[in-house]
């Protein structure tokens, strides 16, 4: 075999140690008597697909409308942040004295909740722009809002327990409940809820941007959803979305701030003010849970990087991250107020449009009788990435479409709208 004597000694090695050969001195090495697997050649005949739990078939159903990706990702995606306003350098310089300080048991297992820096740094920044009354502590961070949902799906109620959401809502929160094996039902954002209190669970919101429709919850309504949750004894779970980027007025304070200890549960991410890629949110837990949850999130295994951790507390501390939410918040109206202005002047009342009061996406409708399913496959056929609004309903689907517009110039725009017109005449694939 033009092998040398080493190399094949080596080769005998291996095998003796996988228990395969035999070897004694003076002795011609053996082939050991390996015991063949039961029903080994049944298996091999007829292959068995073996099957997810229940569970894992709950988990793995996609309750979401998937847009097509390119390289570069779908243009126009809801609730995508701009990645040419992302401010590289300054996050590179908190990133490099991140990795620098961080040192001894935070490189290990401990503060797997959060970063004690960061826990401060944000107790102390909710504090003063939401009105959240939380201690460090009680902050955890995690990879993403959708791993906080869980968490708190997972630690709050049982399978067979009721969960309220909007109507229409947030995809996500629909997916983190019916994947917890929950009941899920809805209710308007801003009808009045029921007067026979359901026994629900959990009951999730995004008071300061409604996740479709953009709509902002009343302060009237905000106390009403309190004394709700007391009632049936549920905890809310207020996702504070694009609570960052309202164009017009002040925002209202935070749900968390207003309850009692334990009537709301505060989640956030950087997701939309920085970039999703960064994988990083938080949620401000009950005082009293805190043992309880930080063994859950072990658990579960949702922690996040320390060095990212360590760099943004660098980066809200600089003061950058205001400066940076003041420069996109800006950029983000303009692109919003072009986008709405160009949709009126191309389809007049074949569209119903309002202009966005704050976030990275609006909601356009389209006639009742409209599939936006086909017209959002149409679009994003085309490179584009928009929503149909009827997946965000469970209860009665509306015809509509969320559009992000986060980039958006004259150009994309008016590409956008060319593409939209034809989607509304069937053209398309």
């Amino acid at each position: 075999m033009n092998v040398s004597r080493n190399t094949v000694n080596t080769a005998y090695e291996l095998l003796r140690a996988e228990g395969l050969v035999s070897v004694r001195a003076g002795a011609a090495p053996v082939v050991c008597k390996v015991q063949a697997l039961s029903g080994e050649e049944a298996v091999a005949d007829h292959p068995q697909r073996r099957s997810l739990s229940d569970r894992g078939e709950r988990l793995s159903t996609n309750h979401r409308f998937q847009p097509l990706y390119g390289e570069r990702g779908p243009l126009m995606q809801p609730g995508e942040p701009s990645r040419t306003l992302f401010p590289s350098e300054l996050w590179a310089r908190s990133l490099r004295r991140a990795a620098r300080r961080v040192s001894g048991g935070a490189l290990g297992y401990e503060h797997l909740s959060g970063l004690p820096v960061l826990q401060r740094v944000l107790a102390r920044y909710l504090g003063h722009e939401r009105g959240v009354r939380a201690k460090p502590e009680q902050v955890f961070i995690l990879p993403t809002s959708q791993a906080a949902l869980m968490l708190m799906t997972q630690a709050f109620a049982d399978p067979g327990d009721l969960a309220l959401i909007e109507e229409p809502g947030y995809l996500g929160a629909r997916s983190a409940f019916l994947g917890a094996g929950l009941q899920v039902a809805t209710f308007a954002p801003n009808d009045t809820l029921p007067a026979e209190t359901p026994r629900a669970r959990l009951i999730y919101v995004t008071p300061s941007h409604q996740y479709p429709l953009g709509t902002r919850m009343d302060m009237a309504r905000r106390l009403e959803l309190i004394g709700f949750a007391r009632q049936c004894g549920a905890i809310i779970l207020e996702d504070d979305y694009d609570s960052e980027f309202l164009f017009q007025g002040r925002p209202l304070a935070a749900l968390q701030g207003l309850g009692a200890e334990g009537d709301v549960a505060y989640i956030g991410s950087v997701a939309k003010s920085m970039l999703p890629g960064i994988r990083l949110a938080y949620v401000v837990v009950p005082e009293d849970h805190v043992a309880s949850l930080a063994t859950a999130q072990r658990t579960l295994g949702a922690v996040a990087n320390v060095h990212v951790q360590a760099a943004l507390a660098d980066f809200i501390d600089e003061g950058h991250y205001r400066a940076h939410l003041k420069k996109i918040r800006e950029h983000y109206q303009r692109a919003g107020e072009l986008l709405a202005k160009r949709l009126r002047a191309r389809f007049g009342n074949q569209l119903g449009v309002t202009s966005p009061v704050g976030g990275l996406q609006m909601t356009v409708l389209l006639n009742a009788q409209a599939d936006d399913v086909a017209v959002a496959s149409r679009l994003n056929a085309k490179g584009f990435g928009v929503a149909p609004l009827s997946v965000s309903c469970m209860e009665e689907p509306r015809a509509g479409l969320v559009i992000g517009f986060s980039e958006a110039t004259v150009s994309l725009v008016d590409r956008f709208c060319d593409a939209l017109e034809a989607s509304l005449n069937g053209e398309g694939f």
